[in-house]
């Protein structure tokens, strides 16, 4: 969900990226799950607003 404007610019441009491969979140003392991780940013400023665990069921 991405907030409609920026807390520290002001701007209201945001975008989702992914963090992938080393970025990725893993389970602890597990390597083979993992999942992305989305983040919901400002394009103005960078400032990121968000971050969100793609797969969160793999770490039932």
């Amino acid at each position: 969900m991405i907030k409609d404007t920026c807390p520290a610019c002001g701007s209201n441009e945001m975008r989702t990226g992914e963090f992938k491969g080393y970025g990725s979140l893993f389970k602890k003392r597990a390597i083979i799950k993992s999942s992305e991780v989305e983040a919901d940013f400002c394009l103005q400023c960078g400032l990121i607003l968000a971050l969100k665990v793609k797969n969160p069921e793999k770490f039932a």
